[in-house]
């Protein structure tokens, strides 16, 4: 087995304390190094100061749920049972990290933000319509929707969560909300069905 270097295992470390600590913004350099068994002055010399070590965990944090999306959508499962874990998934890994690091995963972080962006141009968005093209096949997405509506309609929600980062910053004592919001995401708000663009009367 490789054993990490010693960038990932001060990754690995600052995960570990941020994810145990009941406020991570008082976890130390000094204490994440004695961690890792390394020196401070190790962390300073790959991350550069405390705050670009946080950021660097927030991309750990997309990593992981970009791969833990890619083996369910990947999976066997039929198509809800895929979106179940997902939701679920993504809600585990959120409740593993500190608020400190998804403040930084979701809010206006430039690199942070930057990273995003890449991320979800070369893999996420690809996923995306790969889940989506599912979802058609088995029947449970509008057909008649376009590929390009759906993904406008997920970077609008993005933008919203982003908007309102102490919805997951806080997720434990949001969960209640957040279940509503999810099911309005998904099922939208309508009881019965609303013709919003009838076509004029002809003569």
């Amino acid at each position: 087995m490789v054993k990490p270097d010693k960038r990932q295992k001060i990754l690995n470390a600052a995960v570990a304390l941020f994810s145990r600590a009941h406020d991570a913004r008082k976890v130390s350099v000094e204490e994440i190094a004695a961690e890792a068994r390394v020196s401070p002055t190790t962390i300073y010399n790959y991350f550069g100061t405390r705050e670009a070590l946080v950021v660097d965990t927030a991309k750990v944090l997309m990593r992981e749920i970009l791969k833990m999306s890619f083996g369910v959508l990947h999976s066997d499962l039929p198509f809800p049972q895929k979106l179940q874990a997902i939701v679920a998934g993504k809600t585990y890994l959120v409740g593993q990290y500190s608020r400190e690091v998804l403040g930084k995963l979701l809010g206006n972080d430039k690199s942070t933000a930057i990273y995003g962006q890449q991320l979800y141009e070369s893999e996420i968005k690809p996923l995306w319509l790969e889940f989506i093209s599912s979802g058609k096949k088995e029947g449970y997405i509008d057909p008649s929707i376009d590929d390009e509506a759906l993904l406008t309609y997920l970077d609008l929600l993005r933008a919203g969560i982003s908007a309102k980062p102490e919805l997951a910053t806080k997720y434990q004592e949001n969960m209640p909300l957040l279940l509503k919001v999810s099911q309005l995401m998904f099922h939208g708000f309508l009881k019965k069905d609303i013709d919003l663009f009838p076509k004029p009367e002809t003569e």
